[in-house]
């Protein structure tokens, strides 16, 4: 079992095992944000008695699960969204060449409206689900993002 603590934004800042104790357990799922995620069983398998011999109940093999595993979540690439624990969304990645020209473009669609990439350090807004980079002037240009997407660089390269 885990337990998870959220930010209003669906960022996850906290990651636990569950507690060997109620006390410790309500305590943590009473914080702001605390999501509790079930382990998840691990597949059932025959059982066999202490000669190895399958275990036969009501004419059938026993089966049980062995137990169980924890949820994978991370901090850096799941987030929270309507109450359930997702991966947060990635970008294209590797470096890029375009031509200095003012034609020849880097572009990514598919941006979800008001995501907020930085170029050189500076926010830009997309606004129609695309970022359409051209530049005339020669240099290396730094696009970044962070929360909600994974996080990302990459470096156009105008020549």
């Amino acid at each position: 079992m885990t337990i998870i603590n959220h930010d209003g934004r669906g960022f996850i800042y906290h990651i636990c095992s569950e507690p060997g104790d109620a006390e410790t357990l309500a305590n943590l799922l009473a914080m702001e944000g605390a999501l509790h995620l079930p382990g998840v069983p691990l597949p059932f398998v025959p059982v066999r008695d202490v000669d190895g011999k399958l275990v036969i109940e009501d004419g059938k093999v026993k089966k049980e699960s062995p137990g169980f595993t924890q949820p994978e979540v991370s901090h850096d690439r799941h987030m929270v969204v309507d109450g359930a624990v997702v991966l947060r969304p990635t970008l294209p990645s590797g470096d890029v060449e375009i031509k200095a020209d003012g034609i020849d473009a880097y572009v990514i669609d598919g941006l979800p409206t008001g995501s907020v990439l930085r170029l050189d350090g500076a926010e830009i807004v997309i606004d129609d689900g695309t970022l359409e980079f051209t530049t005339d002037e020669p240099g290396i240009y730094v696009f970044e993002a962070s929360f909600p997407f994974v996080d990302w660089q990459v470096k156009v390269t105008a020549r």
